[in-house]
């Protein structure tokens, strides 16, 4: 038995324990950068006198963490829990850190030298069983979880699996841990709500997939059957003549194509509907009302570089073109929206966090604000827009396509995507739209769904004007007052990020220089692997005969100083960069990514290299250099570049179709003998 406290002591436990619950008050409410920096000088001065305390240090670095002060915080976190390598709440936040930071194989190296397997204690293997849990070691964390239930009589393993389990939406087996101890659990007990609360919704979602719940998580089913509660929705076609309301929804206005061609939408619509004479006898509506939802366009807080989240944004500002930030409106909750009675606002209570997102946020602005058709462009903004539209009452949702599905770009797939577009398919007034057949013919293998339910909507690109800014002026004749030798300028387009490739373009320009040394490289664009491209330069020795202009509002400027355009994109819709460069007669030479090939004529105006996943770059620079030869003096063949360009992808052709699309239809089907609206069939190039 210990001995009893001092005074003394009793009055330095007291005010220590009155100091940890300041820092855990201050650390809770900081979760915003502005706030934590604000609050750091208060938390400094709590601590000052307990630095030797563990739970005070830890608590201080969490909050500097939260206040973006990261110089040095790696170190001092791994001097803590040197120190500390016992207390299992530093152990526990160091391993999610890593895992925050995608350091997934030292978050577990991690846990096997605090909490190793070979340990005999039950409660350490169960305090293990929680931290792989935590680092969302799942597959490891449930096998262990099932030994010691299987091992041990404690309740409150079960209880503690159970919880975990139902947090990931697995149900059924949340349902099945806990089921063995639910008449032991005491009355009121959290433990005993929870059992109450599994059975419930175990009973309650069974009678949506009565083949039974085992492997699926419960968030997506609800998603699924709120978006079917819509599939027998009565739409009234508008009277003829009359003008729509259209809603604009993407993620940001960043620098990017399908950005730039919702803008660009944006601004023809909105100059049609306040045109009283603009009316094409192609076009079947006019607009009455434009307007542009982002879910964020502003830097987020305490961010120390500059995303250019809002490089569309002054585009839309100077065409007096609303714009609503969704990050920015208030969430309110699905118990004080207006949902009918039943089940569809149980399904409701229990979504996948984006869908939760859209519902809360953007369902009550387009209740407020209602629209004829909610325009969703990207695989992201349809996750968290589509039911948000639904529940609004939006007569007609496009679900827009700007390049492969997810299931081939592995980085970008979620679980609910197939669940959520199979049971969209279902509803009348939902299109799918997709700026090239190819990704059309990729989401319908992959989906399972009639490709007559696609609809191609192909870019419409203006013709470029070749002004340039002083800036933009002042950089090229720097370039070629260092490159005065050159005879052929090869460019680019294209944002510097992983999915572009621009170190391979970076090694095509050092390949291609070794067999024509009188060339010069032009890349336009920024991006995350700027530094990485800049370095590989400078590796291959090439930087002499590279210039990299950055962004650009004046890309024509730069189409119009090159010989060639090349892409070697490993993902793409259908790039605009392509279309841009043949607008102003240049030829393009393109990996055959997405609907690449369908921006122009195979040996006439471009050429299209034989492989998308390992792009050769000797043929490559063959290519580029017959393109080149082929196109240098030839007008005739810069006109037929230029004629083609215009016809296919002009804004007239994309407003007639995109307007076409804004008239409600029902779902396709075979055997669907409701259907008041043939779908559309695929437009080939």
């Amino acid at each position: 038995m210990n001995p009893p406290l001092s005074a003394e002591q009793e009055d330095v436990t007291s005010d220590l324990q009155w100091v940890h619950a300041q820092l855990e008050e201050i650390v809770t409410e900081s979760s915003r950068v502005q706030v934590a920096q604000e609050n750091l000088a208060r938390a400094e001065a709590l601590a000052r006198d307990h630095m030797a305390d563990s739970k005070v240090r830890f608590l201080l670095l969490r909050l500097q963490e939260s206040a973006g002060l990261n110089e040095g915080l790696a170190e001092q976190w791994s001097t803590l829990l040197e120190e500390c390598p016992d207390d299992l709440q530093i152990v526990r936040y160091c391993a999610t850190r890593l895992v925050k930071e995608r350091h997934v194989d030292e978050a577990l190296s991690l846990v096997e030298r605090h909490l190793p397997e070979s340990m005999e204690s039950p409660d350490r293997l169960f305090a293990r069983a929680k931290l792989l849990s935590d680092i969302r070691a799942h597959e490891q964390s449930d096998e262990l979880f099932r030994r010691l239930i299987s091992q041990n009589t404690d309740r409150n393993m079960r209880v503690e699996f159970a919880k975990r389990l139902r947090k990931r939406g697995l149900l059924a087996e949340a349902f099945e841990a806990i089921a063995p101890v639910m008449k032991h659990l005491a009355p009121g007990s959290k433990a005993a709500e929870l059992a109450n609360g599994l059975a419930s919704d175990y009973a309650f979602y069974q009678r949506f997939e009565p083949e039974g719940l085992a492997g699926k998580d419960v968030r997506i089913v609800s998603m699924k059957h709120a978006i079917l509660h819509f599939r027998d929705r009565p739409i009234a076609e508008p009277s003829p003549g009359k003008s729509v309301s259209v809603a604009l929804v993407t993620g940001s206005l960043g620098p990017g194509g399908a950005e730039r061609q919702l803008t660009r939408l944006a601004g023809e619509l909105t100059r049609m509907a306040e045109s009283p004479d603009c009316r094409q006898a192609d076009v079947p509506m006019k607009p009455k009302k434009v307007e542009v939802l982002v879910k964020q366009h502003t830097e987020p807080s305490g961010s120390t570089k500059k995303q250019g989240l809002d490089f569309f944004l002054p585009v839309l500002a100077k065409a007096q073109i609303p714009v609503t930030e969704i990050n920015r409106l208030p969430a309110v909750s699905v118990s004080h929206q207006p949902v009918p009675e039943g089940s569809l606002g149980r399904l409701l209570e229990q979504l996948p966090p984006p869908v939760h997102y859209g519902v809360t946020r953007l369902t009550p602005v387009l209740r407020a604000n209602p629209f004829d058709v909610v325009s969703l462009w990207q695989d992201g903004t349809c996750l968290f827009g589509a039911l948000a539209a639904l529940l609004a009452g939006a007569r007609t949702i496009h679900l827009v396509f700007r390049g492969l599905p997810p299931n081939i770009r592995k980085d970008r797939f979620r679980e609910e995507y197939p669940e959520l577009y199979q049971a969209l398919a279902q509803v009348p007034g939902v299109y799918f739209v997709s700026n090239s057949c190819k990704a059309a013919e990729a989401y319908s293998e992959w989906l399972g769904i009639p490709i007559t339910r696609f609809h191609i909507l192909y870019n419409g690109v203006p013709d470029l004007a070749t002004d340039a800014a002083a800036v933009d002026e002042e950089k090229w004749k720097a370039f070629q007052e260092s490159t005065t030798d050159a005879t052929e300028t090869i460019g680019g387009v294209f944002r510097l990020e992983p999915d572009k490739r621009p170190q391979l373009w970076i090694k095509l320009a050092a390949l291609y220089l070794k067999e024509r040394p009188q060339a010069r490289f032009v890349i336009v664009g920024d991006g995350r692997l700027h530094e990485n491209i800049v370095a590989l330069a400078q590796e291959l020795r090439v930087t002499d005969r590279l210039l990299l202009v950055g962004l650009s509002n004046h890309v024509g400027y730069w189409y119009s100083q090159m010989d060639a355009s090349v892409l070697l994109s490993r993902y793409e819709g259908l790039p605009n960069v392509l279309i841009e460069a043949q607008l102003l007669g240049v030829p393009v030479i393109s990996t055959p990514a997405g609907g690449a090939g369908e921006c122009f004529v195979e040996n006439e105006t471009g050429h299209l290299l034989s492989d998308v996943d390992h792009p050769d770059l000797h043929e490559a620079c063959e290519k580029v250099a017959s393109m080149v030869d082929q196109v240098r003096g030839n007008e005739q063949l810069r006109a037929h570049s230029r004629h083609r360009a215009q016809k296919l992808f002009s804004l007239d052709a994309m407003l007639a179709k995109f307007l076409a699309l804004c008239v409600p239809a029902m779902p396709v089907s075979e055997n669907d003998e409701r259907m008041d609206i043939p779908p559309m069939r695929l437009m080939q190039a």
